[in-house]
């Protein structure tokens, strides 16, 4: 049985304020950049990260931040680089923690922005989308399960 997956749907909340919210951040990053004050920076990219976190799924977030702590492990702890190679564990360890944030933070943001590709070129332009091909179960195996 082959079933055409009409619409992506990785958002966990569609409040309106969500993309208020990481238009505000990316301000602030952009003001805080041009007046060189680093707390205002740091804040709008707090603001513009829980807007994104909040907007995915938790299992996309989960996933991606488990992607996320791999590569930081992989890059800092078991092969690091010579720029980091001189840090203590401790600061290696800080910095595997902030990359697999920040690799979650920005693949679920890159993910629901394919997922609003994928929606408006599926539907709206009319274009195929991508097929799955989903196999029946037997109904002597689903008997099998349920009587015992």
């Amino acid at each position: 049985m082959t079933q055409q997956v009409k619409r992506i749907d990785p958002y966990w909340h569609s409040h309106p304020m969500i993309p208020t919210g990481v238009a505000v951040g990316a301000i602030l990053i952009l003001i805080g950049y041009l007046k060189v004050k680093l707390v205002v920076s740091v804040v709008g990219a707090v603001i513009a990260a829980l807007a994104i976190v909040f907007a995915a799924r938790p299992v996309l977030s989960a996933v991606l931040g488990t992607m996320g702590l791999a590569g930081g492990v992989l890059s800092f702890l078991i092969m690091p680089s010579m720029g980091t190679a001189d840090m203590s564990l401790s600061l290696r360890l800080v910095a595997t923690l902030m990359f697999a944030v920040f690799y979650m933070v920005l693949a679920d943001a890159l993910v629901m922005i394919v997922a609003v590709f994928y929606n408006f070129y599926s539907a709206a332009l009319g274009m195929r989308g991508v097929t799955v091909e989903l196999e029946a179960e037997e109904d002597g195996s689903a008997a099998d399960s349920s009587a015992g």
